[in-house]
């Protein structure tokens, strides 16, 4: 909340989304208002226009991987990373009232839920159908009368579109990363939810970086970091827009690049990488408890 208000904060989708949740559950239901945005990039834009103060952007799923459009927007804009937090995701199969199972042909969802998922629509032959987003998808099937498609969304999105719960999909360490991201010269206020780092939560920082195309760039790059004894918990590659077969390196740290041992560690990554950039500082996420 600033000066009394709540912080206006952009997501991907519609209300019920995952993302909204991942807002309440940071910032808390009194100190933050979810404002949607149609894609990553969208909301990224809401940011840098000054019309909301920050993003929730879903970056990692513990069971589908990274969440690439989401990284892409992070690594080509202007945003800084201010906080993260791991989302328990629990998806649920939802349907029109009365509909039995047998009768269901295909699954819309966001292509993440479709992914994580992907199991069982093998198992029970069900067509996936990538959708804009989870709650987007609850609303057209509410709105559309098709007893023969399905969705895979939240608890929450069934209950706003009236639609019934056929199967609970969740699985207990299913976890989504969001970062929170904002302008460079901009903070946010510190999280008072439930899913909100603890003020003494150690520190990460995400960095971002390319190498030479030649043999060992990329073992001499992250050796930086084996030298200066950080820690990596995260590591991945994007293609770069510029040049075809080039990549761009994210990597996750344990630690401040503004202190030591960090901050060692990223001045020798300058010297055998290019295009260094630090996209944050920010307190470490620690994975809620199976209870909740």
């Amino acid at each position: 909340m600033i000066d009394g208000s709540p912080l206006r904060v952009a997501f991907q989708g519609e209300p019920g989304a995952y993302g909204e949740e991942a807002i309440l559950g940071y910032f808390g239901p009194q100190d933050a208002q979810p404002v949607g945005a149609p894609t990553f990039g969208a909301a990224a834009r809401l940011v840098e226009s000054g019309t909301v103060a920050a993003a929730m952007l879903p970056i990692e799923s513990s069971r589908a991987g990274t969440v690439g459009d989401a990284v892409d927007v992070l690594i080509a804009g202007s945003l800084r990373v201010r906080g993260e937090l791991l989302l328990p995701v629990r998806h649920q199969l939802l349907a029109l009232r009365g509909v039995q199972t047998e009768e269901i042909e295909r699954v819309v969802s966001h292509p993440q839920a479709l992914a994580q998922c992907a199991a069982l629509l093998t198992e029970h032959g069900w067509q996936p159908i990538p959708g804009g987003d989870t709650a987007s998808a609850a609303r057209s099937l509410a709105e559309s009368g098709d007893r023969h498609t399905a969705v895979i969304a939240s608890v929450h999105a069934a209950a706003r579109h009236g639609l019934e719960i056929l199967a609970d999909l969740g699985e207990e360490r299913n976890l989504t990363r969001f970062v929170i991201v904002t302008l460079p010269e901009r903070g946010v206020p510190r999280g008072t939810g439930p899913l909100a780092p603890p003020p003494d939560a150690p520190r990460a920082a995400i960095i971002s970086f390319e190498t030479k195309h030649v043999p060992g760039a990329l073992h001499d790059a992250l050796g930086a970091f084996a030298e200066a004894g950080v820690n990596l918990s995260r590591i991945e590659s994007r293609p770069t827009r510029n040049v075809q077969w080039e990549y761009r390196f994210l990597v996750q740290i344990e630690g401040d690049t503004d202190r030591p041992p960090a901050s060692k560690a990223l001045a020798t990554l300058r010297q055998r990488a290019h295009g260094v950039e630090v996209l944050g500082n920010f307190p470490s996420a620690r994975a809620p408890s199976p209870g909740g």
